[in-house]
């Protein structure tokens, strides 16, 4: 089964959420670029996600930026370490985050019926592919 979130659901849901509107952009089947700009005076901040490996049990991600926006990404996981929810590891030293599914607890709940089985990012949308249970 496949399921596809627009990107523009997706942004929408983060400006209801957090007050900022991402731009989504599918680069190619394994990468997506992220934009944003704060303010008027300000440069945009983008990074671009490249989808390293799949699996059922995790998700491995590589992320590509400026410097400024490393720094900014550092500077906030070693802010925030003790809130980052258990099965999600960012090490950003590495530019690398892996996601352990079954250890997220958001997820728990639809991993019991679905087991995912790829991602992939298109033009206007990201379409995860899932098998039932």
């Amino acid at each position: 089964m496949n399921i596809s979130i627009n990107y523009a659901e997706i942004s929408d849901y983060v400006e209801r959420r957090f007050i900022v509107r991402p731009v989504l952009k599918g680069v190619d089947e394994n990468t997506i670029e992220i934009e944003y700009k704060p303010k008027k005076f300000l440069p945009k901040m983008s990074i671009r996600l490249h989808l390293e490996g799949c699996r059922q049990d995790v998700i491995c991600v590589s992320y590509e930026c400026s410097m400024p926006m490393a720094m900014i990404i550092a500077g906030t996981v070693a802010h925030l370490e003790d809130k980052i929810p258990a099965g999600i590891e960012i090490k950003s030293t590495e530019k690398r985050i892996n996601l352990y599914v079954e250890q997220i607890e958001a997820l728990q709940k639809i991993l019991a019926y679905v087991s995912l089985k790829g991602i992939s990012f298109m033009d206007d949308h990201v379409q995860l592919s899932l098998s039932l249970k």
